[in-house]
């Protein structure tokens, strides 16, 4: 799930009349996915930035729309990175389980052949 259409420098992202709803559409894809339970904090700043976006586009304020779609866009990203970060946190936290479980297990078996 990518969604780095349109992001980069602030001057460089291109803002033409369908820009904010394909914004909007790949917020609300981030914001229903399981990224938006791992990172609450960055969709915040998200949904925030979006309606700064969205009367950016209403006053005609093309250039700082492009400002806030930028940043949004590199806010997905760090959000799906956080949600990455989480998963593999909890998979090591379940594998230092497994390994204190098995040498609670190992100790056992080993006083039992004394």
């Amino acid at each position: 799930m990518t969604l780095l259409s349109g992001c980069g420098s602030p001057g460089g992202t291109k803002i033409d009349d369908d820009s904010f709803f394909k914004l909007e559409s790949d917020v609300a894809a981030v914001v229903n996915s399981p990224v938006a339970d791992a990172a609450p904090l960055e969709i915040k700043f998200i949904k925030e930035k979006l309606q700064l976006a969205k009367k950016a586009k209403a006053d005609r304020k093309r250039k700082l729309e492009a400002q806030y779609t930028a940043q949004i866009y590199a806010d997905i990203e760090v959000a799906k990175l956080r949600a990455t970060l989480n998963r593999k946190n909890n998979e090591l936290l379940d594998k230092r389980d497994q390994v204190s479980a098995a040498q609670v297990y190992l100790l056992e078996l080993q006083e039992r052949l004394q």
